[in-house]
């Protein structure tokens, strides 16, 4: 156990550092004497960045007012700030003995300390390095995985085009603990997207017409690049009008620090007459054998929901040589505002995606995992470690959580941790023994 051993080193930290370490060896003996001290380090830690910082003052030596000054909590973000008060709040309770902690709960404690004082290393040290948790109770070998080659802390990724490019969620979870981060999606050129409304929302769920925005590859591949491969196993989804586009993209993304490429083969292909990648068998397999050619990584064929028969384009793309297989991608969907009678998007179309398409996305995971040997990321309105379990037991290796990123921004730490207690309950090892046991 030696998660805060990084702050014996540094002279600096002794206020609070000592806390830390003290906090993660009581969890061995006593899970209460843990959180107590998990709550006696949390307040050492913001005492010692009011002492160091000048542009954080207070004019209470209450803590529970430094931790509500409007400039303190602004700059750790909403996410800590919960984690923080989540800690005192359990802290209190045990030192009251008002409540038994379990292991669980006191590992959380212990996440949201370290995810502190990470921050607090973060914004002080001039040679920050990022770290992951490591668990005392077992749960990264519960959910450790891996797919394609990919070393996976956890099977929760998160999907294209609702993460950013994953450092914009550096405040709400742990990078490291995701299996990957589908980044947004790239094409060869910068693309602004479409014009007019691009999101709404549905009952739900969501429809979005993005259009595709991004700053183009060169700019991903030297400005981002650098700024996120040692955060996170980086996925890069891509784009492209036509088949040569797919493989130029495939060998330019053929660089150290991208751990695969998914393609988004549910897009126009505007130089073969406006047909559909996702929803043509040849049409899939050649972008998905130019993009093989080309690179060395993993790829990954992300599928369309949009088509008759989804078991035949996976099939396809399997036989082109396809690594590993993402799906759903949205369903085609529209809303028509009756008090001005236009569509409400302004590409009059959008993708449905969010909850409400849970249960199609579950039934076509199934249906694929009947037909291709290749591992299978499952993605479609997951909300709840439940929900992502509902596509292991379908046949997924892993899962992406999407839409539900914009409403609860560390949903994915949650799933975690809930689908840890949810492993731990039926008596299984590792989340591979889930994957596929459907009954039926």
């Amino acid at each position: 156990m030696n998660n805060f051993a990084f702050l014996a080193a540094k002279s600096d930290y002794r206020q609070f550092s000592k806390d830390c370490i003290d906090a993660e060896a009581a969890f061995k003996n006593s899970y209460d004497s843990c959180v107590k001290l998990v709550r006696t380090a949390v307040d050492a830690a913001v005492k010692w960045i009011y002492s160091a910082d000048k542009n954080f003052y207070c004019d209470s030596d209450k803590l529970s007012d430094m931790i509500n000054a409007e400039k303190f909590r602004r700059a750790i973000g909403e996410s800590l700030f919960e984690k923080i008060n989540y800690c005192r709040k359990s802290g209190n309770a045990a030192i009251h003995n008002e409540q038994e902690f379990s292991a669980q709960e006191a590992e959380k404690c212990l996440r949201n300390l370290f995810d502190f004082v990470q921050w607090l290393d973060g914004r002080y040290n001039q040679n920050f390095s990022a770290r992951s948790f490591r668990s005392l109770t077992g749960d990264d070998d519960l959910l450790s995985t891996e797919i394609c080659g990919i070393e996976m802390n956890t099977p929760i990724l998160t999907a294209s085009g609702t993460f950013g490019f994953g450092e914009e969620f550096d405040n709400f979870v742990d990078l490291k603990r995701l299996g990957g981060v589908m980044v947004k999606c790239t094409t060869l050129k910068p693309r602004r997207g479409n014009d007019g409304v691009r999101i709404t929302e549905t009952p739900s769920g969501m429809l979005n017409c993005i259009g595709l925005e991004n700053p183009g590859v060169d700019t991903f591949l030297t400005k981002i690049l650098p700024r996120i491969k040692d955060k996170m196993n980086v996925i890069v989804n891509i784009s492209g009008s036509g088949v040569e586009d797919f493989g130029e993209l495939a060998k330019l993304l053929d660089v150290d620090g991208v751990a695969a490429i998914e393609l988004n083969i549910s897009c126009p292909n505007v130089k073969d007459g406006g047909i559909i990648f996702g929803t043509d068998e040849r049409a899939a397999a050649s972008v998905t054998s130019a993009a093989k050619r080309a690179t060395s990584k993993p790829v990954i064929v992300k599928l369309s929901p949009n088509v008759t028969d989804v078991t035949k384009i996976a099939k396809a793309v399997e036989s082109a040589g396809a690594d590993c297989l993402s799906l759903i991608n949205t369903l085609m969907g529209m809303e028509i505002n009756v008090h001005t009678w236009r569509p409400t998007l302004g590409n009059l179309t959008g993708g449905l995606s969010g909850g409400a398409i849970k249960p199609v996305a579950v039934r076509m995971v199934w249906q694929v995992a009947n037909v291709v040997k290749i591992p299978i990321i499952g993605m479609g309105g997951i909300r709840s470690a439940e929900d992502a379990a509902e596509f292991f037991l379908a046949g997924a290796s892993a899962i992406a959580v999407g839409t539900a990123n914009f409403a609860e921004p560390s949903i994915t730490m949650k799933i975690a941790d809930d689908l840890s207690k949810y492993l731990r309950s039926c008596g299984l090892k590792n989340i591979r023994e889930l994957v596929g046991k459907i009954k039926i």
